[in-house]
């Protein structure tokens, strides 16, 4: 009989990225060294947006030579997420912005880091950054395409529904070869330093609570050269296309279901768990596909996948004619039988009006998962799952 994992090879194929941040006992100190950094392993190289090959003859995937090479390191406590930037450049390093909440990405060269720590798409964090350390903090309600906005300090005044800022956030720069705002300097290289207060994330989130050991939160990271015409991503942007039939890399960094993951992991030197030899393992640093395939990335991940298809092919339905479908034997064609497989017995319910839908599925231990027809993703627990209906 072929195990649940087999189903879900499909599913842990397109898994995105997975890093396991090491907890560490002593508050970091934000000032731009790289010693306290020295054991946490970096993250692979940052890549295209879109990825490394593009579907759409439109769009030409452009990724980063290596002499302009990305990576990250993260470590965690019970206040905050320190996340280390690396960059290197071999050019001219654009730094013109010094007022706080100011659209980094319009002129200058610029680090973002993205947070959904209760995984549902909406209320999610965004941070931009410069090589002056101006920062930009949002807050979207949900995704752009979903009919959300921004959330922050740039278009409104505390008090105001629309205002959003942090309190407990730290952020430094240190320039560790070349000069910025310098055409001469082909030869580059700056860090950022961040203190992500868990406080300020969580912000707007009814779903979720501060990490403790295990916890995952969906992250991703970009970085925006050439007043966003160059936009270099941790996880690629890749999601359902229902009229290609493929997953293919999006140029846009608002689809927090594409994002990649962060896990709050153990001290350095302490197990995580054990592998399927029961050998005590550390997994700290972002872990290998072969280990997701094992199942040690999100459980959650198949029946999200699974959802979102369906989601996609909802939203190219009213795009084509005019209104959701309301069942999925409308969206033949439109969705990837392969991903639905393993739950075509267990979509639970399916409401459709002229304007919004809500779907369900329930996997095979017990989590209902539902979407929302402006992206609000939910997974509700077995022991949950009768109160929540």
């Amino acid at each position: 009989m072929k195990s649940i994992a087999q189903d879900f090879i499909p599913h842990n194929l397109l898994h995105p990225k997975l890093y396991i941040a090491p907890y560490t006992p002593i508050p970091l100190t934000i000032d731009g060294t790289l010693e306290k950094w020295s054991s946490i392993p970096f993250s692979s190289y940052f890549g295209d947006i879109i990825g490394n090959t593009s579907n759409d003859g439109n769009i030409v995937s452009n990724p980063p030579s290596p002499e302009c090479s990305t990576r990250i390191k993260m470590m965690w406590d019970e206040q905050y997420l320190y996340i280390l930037g690396y960059m290197q450049s071999n050019k001219q390093v654009i730094a013109t912005y010094h007022e706080r909440n100011s659209p980094i990405f319009h002129q200058d060269s610029d680090f973002e880091v993205f947070v959904d720590p209760c995984h549902t798409c909406h209320g999610y964090k965004e941070l931009e950054m410069n090589a002056l350390s101006t920062v930009w903090n949002l807050m979207l309600d949900k995704p752009y395409s979903d009919g959300g906005c921004e959330h922050s300090g740039r278009i409104a005044q505390p008090g105001d529904s629309l205002y959003y800022d942090v309190g407990g956030q730290r952020t430094c720069v240190q320039i560790l070869e070349g000069r910025i705002n310098d055409p001469t300097s082909s030869k580059n290289t700056w860090i950022v330093e961040i203190a992500l207060r868990h406080e300020d994330t969580l912000v707007g989130q009814t779903f979720c609570r501060k990490p403790t050991l295990g916890d995952v939160w969906r992250i991703n990271f970009s970085r925006v050269e050439d007043k966003g015409n160059i936009n270099w991503t941790w996880q690629p942007q890749r999601v359902w296309n229902p009229e290609q039939h493929v997953h293919e890399g999006q140029i846009n960094m608002h689809l927090p279901d594409a994002w990649g993951y962060v896990r709050f992991g153990p001290p350095l030197g302490n197990e995580l768990y054990h592998d399927n030899n029961d050998n005590v393992a550390t997994y700290i640093g972002e872990i290998s596909q072969e280990d997701i395939l094992k199942g040690k990335g999100d459980y959650q991940w198949p029946g999200k996948l699974a959802i979102m298809n369906v989601y996609y092919a909802q939203q190219y339905h009213k795009k084509m004619r005019g209104h959701f479908a309301s069942s999925l034997t409308d969206l033949h064609g439109w969705i990837d039988p392969l991903l639905l497989k393993p739950f075509q017995n267990s979509v639970v319910s399916w409401y459709v009006d002229e304007s919004s839908f809500q779907l369900s599925i329930l996997d095979s231990q017990g989590y209902l998962f539902k979407v929302t027809h402006d992206r609000l993703l939910t997974v509700t627990s077995p022991s949950n799952v009768v109160a929540s209906e």
